[in-house]
């Protein structure tokens, strides 16, 4: 059965745990933890977390002031801005790239590929002289973009281009949940608090004559975590170099 929700994954695990056929003692708090501490794991490293996205933001009479950009959550990376005279390019129907796209699509006459080709590469090696790409810092857990430049001077209204690494909401993309290498991780972590709940209670007997060995258990999960996270850098996890830009 696929895997859906947050609820459905946790009621996963405990089951491939043993549930109900035994008593895996984790309260449901620690499930829900454990659940966090997966998805977190998950969308930092793993390439099917995250998309990359164009967002478009206009600046506020406080962003003015704080001199910085509040960022959403859900933004993990901030690879790169568009460059401001490139913003403004975009929406000028008499710049060099429209007009120049208008006379070469042209309907009634044929393109000349290498033609077309030769001029924008003239342009842009021009545009890459005269402007400047703007530098910035990006801090995820203060939530800031710390652009360096005089944001005064561009104005309230005016439109950031930022080119973003967007964590996928898994309430929007419930699909998430069913990724196996997420499954196994998650259960692998309730099995780690699962054992070290029982290490507490070592050398007790229970009825019957069963005694828990919660360092087994323990020792297990930490065994299948570290292969599982060995397997995430291996496999499913972005070069540096992608998420940087």
């Amino acid at each position: 059965m696929a895997v859906t929700t947050r609820l459905e994954l946790k009621e996963y695990c405990l089951r491939k745990l043993g549930k109900p056929v035994i008593n895996i003692n984790v309260d449901d708090t620690q499930v829900e933890d454990r659940v966090d501490e997966a998805l977190e794991t998950f969308q930092e490293k793993h390439y099917d977390a995250t998309e990359r996205d164009w967002v478009y933001y206009e600046l506020t009479q406080t962003d003015l002031d704080n001199g910085w950009v509040a960022i959403p959550d859900d933004i993990l990376v901030v690879i790169g801005l568009l460059p401001f005279s490139e913003i403004a390019a975009q929406a000028d129907l008499f710049s060099y790239q429209y007009q120049l796209a208008l006379k070469e699509l042209s309907p009634w006459r044929p393109l000349n590929q290498l033609d077309y080709y030769m001029k924008v590469t003239n342009y842009e090696s021009i545009n890459d002289m005269t402007s400047v790409t703007p530098t910035f810092d990006f801090s995820k857990h203060a939530g800031k973009l710390k652009i360096f430049e005089d944001l005064k001077k561009l104005g309230v209204g005016y439109k950031l281009a930022v080119h973003v690494q967007r964590i996928i909401d898994p309430a929007q993309v419930p699909k998430i949940y069913n990724d196996k290498w997420l499954k196994e991780f998650t259960t692998a972590l309730v099995k780690r608090q699962w054992g070290e709940n029982l290490k507490k209670m070592s050398g007790i007997t229970l009825l019957g004559g069963v005694e828990l060995n919660g360092q087994q258990i323990f020792d297990e999960a930490m065994d299948e975590i570290a292969k599982l996270e060995e397997n995430l850098e291996e496999t499913y996890m972005l070069p540096n170099d992608f998420i940087v830009g």
